[in-house]
């Protein structure tokens, strides 16, 4: 027998061995009527289970519509009691009830009594955002105002890395009223989840208004409320130095810090609505309060490509002149996701 006459019979014992390993890792959706549906399961919500079949893209099915649910792996799984566990399905038990294998027991429950799942945190997961909005009023008077907006999440095991980056242009009747760049980064040491420890820096500048840095580092703590795919919500409190040049003057201070990221599913996976605010205090030196404020929806147009509208809001107590004390931006624009 030559080489050749082996090549067959082993490529069929690859495949066959591939197939087999697939099938057994594969996740399956059990409905009443009888059908079985293969496949990878990544959540369940509002009374419907996401899965991604071999053969098409993911759908949704109704949870009404299941029997139970089979997969030999570990998924985040929340009651509608409040009870959280990380376990498998495991079939059925003589009633008919879902079996959850979890780390340290064995259950059995309804399924409807299943509220939320998702698949466990990855150690190493990433997400980015790039947003460019932008008005324009032609008329009586000619102003238009852009925003161009990028955002990345880098998360390594307990330790998150966050990175913030715009830039405002606004200009009325032919001239600059806004020149505003602004660069933040947060880090977050998950010691003990959802609670972790941050620190955090962050470079203003907007010559327009003579405001040629503004520099504030802070330390402090914080807590994600929430931490899932479809909704996400932490805060935190710090306390830092700062550090103002405004034409001449320069100036450095005490100041105390406080953040909040919000973001969550809405109506349907495709549409997203957040909001993202920071209020720095002045404890000594040029007696100022500051909070910037987004508030915004996205829509997904492609996997890639969504449109966004936002609202901002920027106030400061004791504004450097000329400036006035609030600033109210709405865009509109298109965004990458990736």
């Amino acid at each position: 027998m030559n080489n050749r006459s082996l090549v067959f019979p082993v490529q069929s014992l690859l495949v066959t061995i591939l197939v087999l390993t697939q099938a057994a890792r594969a996740d399956v959706l059990v409905l009443k009527k009888g059908d079985r549906i293969s496949g990878e399961i990544s959540r369940i919500w509002d009374g419907e289970i996401t899965i991604e079949p071999e053969y098409s893209d993911e759908f949704n099915v109704d949870m009404s519509a299941v029997a139970h649910i089979e997969s030999k792996r570990d998924f985040e799984i929340e009651m509608n009691d409040g009870r959280k566990v990380i376990g498998k399905f495991a079939g059925t038990d003589a009633d008919g009830d879902q079996v959850i294998d979890a780390e340290n027991q064995s259950f059995s429950i309804p399924l409807a009594e299943l509220f939320e799942l998702d698949e466990p945190e990855a150690a190493f997961d990433w997400e980015s955002n790039a947003d460019f909005s932008s008005s324009f009023n032609s008329g009586n008077t000619n102003n238009y105002n852009t925003k161009l907006r990028a955002d990345t999440t880098v998360k390594f095991s307990d330790h998150r890395h966050i990175g913030e980056l715009t830039f405002t242009r606004e200009d009325q009747d032919g001239i600059s009223t806004q020149e505003k760049d602004l660069f933040r980064y947060n880090y977050n040491w998950l010691f003990r989840d959802p609670v972790f420890f941050s620190t955090s820096f962050s470079y203003e500048r907007d010559p327009i208004i003579d405001l040629s840095s503004r520099v504030i580092v802070s330390a402090g703590m914080g807590r994600d409320i929430w931490n899932t795919p479809r909704k996400f919500l932490s805060m935190q409190l710090g306390a830092g130095a700062q550090s103002e040049e405004s034409g001449d003057l320069s100036e450095e201070s005490v100041v105390v810090t406080w953040a909040l990221r919000y973001a969550q599913d809405v109506f349907s996976d495709d549409m997203e609505i957040y909001h993202n605010h920071s209020i720095t205090h002045n404890v000594n030196g040029r007696t100022n309060t500051s909070y910037k404020t987004t508030t915004g929806l996205r829509y997904e147009i492609t996997d890639l490509l969504y449109s966004n509208l936002s609202i901002d809001y920027d106030y400061e107590s004791q504004p450097i002149e000329p400036a006035t004390s609030e600033d109210v931006s709405i865009l509109f624009g298109l965004g990458l996701e990736f």
